[in-house]
């Protein structure tokens, strides 16, 4: 049995890949070979393995025989189904919120939306997409259904990744408009508009990318993650 800290260093490891790969810094395809890591964390091949397979589980990381691991790299059919899983949660979410939003929780959201604006003012592509997930982990977070939430955690990183690699050039993969439209419709207390412009926005940003279009980058993974050789 793993000692205590075993299982925190581990938690630790996971999250940092979990968040790299969230944030786009690890490109879908790139391979994450575990002599390298267990270097760079400091820790032994086996429980980088362990770290490898709780990826796998979260649909976040490709372990394949004789190959290794890698970050998970989509294809147009899962692209389509990831926003096809989407629609179902985020149809539900919004159900769930509309006409029930408090004051702080509207002010919470309208805040949002404006940092959104800003980034989107001042051409930050990367903030303007992690905000706009963000977006969508908020409205999953006051909803208060923790197996949506969890679920939806895990498409949002997978999008990602598929943005990553699908987005058209100059297209912001979200809008915050688009949101705004989705919070009015939730404080007036509709849902059926709430579900029909989640829809529309979802489909939005599918028909912003480019599913035949492939990108990847070069990355440094002792320096993203600090290496501890």
């Amino acid at each position: 049995m793993a000692r205590a800290d075993e299982g925190s260093t581990d938690d630790l490891i996971y999250e940092k890949i979990h968040a790299a790969i969230a944030a786009q810094d690890l490109p879908p395809g790139m391979r994450l070979r575990e002599d390298e890591m267990r270097q760079i964390f400091g820790v032994s091949r086996a429980r980088i393995r362990k770290v490898f397979a709780r990826l796998a589980y979260a649909g976040l990381v490709t372990i394949e025989p004789n190959k290794g691991a890698s970050v998970f790299q989509p294809t147009p059919r899962e692209a389509r189904e990831i926003f096809a899983a989407r629609r179902g949660i985020e149809g539900t979410i919004v159900r769930l919120l509309a006409g029930r939003l408090d004051r702080d929780q509207r002010q919470l959201l309208a805040d949002h939306i404006a940092a959104e604006a800003a980034a989107d003012e001042r051409r930050d592509w990367p903030e303007m997409v992690r905000l706009s997930g963000e977006f969508h982990i908020r409205l999953a977070e006051i909803a208060g259904n923790s197996i949506l939430l969890r679920f939806l955690r895990e498409l949002i990183t997978r999008e990602a990744l598929v943005i990553l690699v699908y987005e058209k050039p100059g297209k912001p993969s979200c809008s915050h408009q688009e949101h705004s439209r989705v919070l009015d419709a939730l404080i007036a207390g509709d849902g059926d508009r709430a579900t029909a412009l989640m829809d529309e926005h979802l489909a939005n940003i599918e028909d912003r990318l480019d599913l035949d279009r492939e990108s990847r980058k070069e990355v440094d993974l002792g320096k993203l993650f600090g290496a501890r050789r």
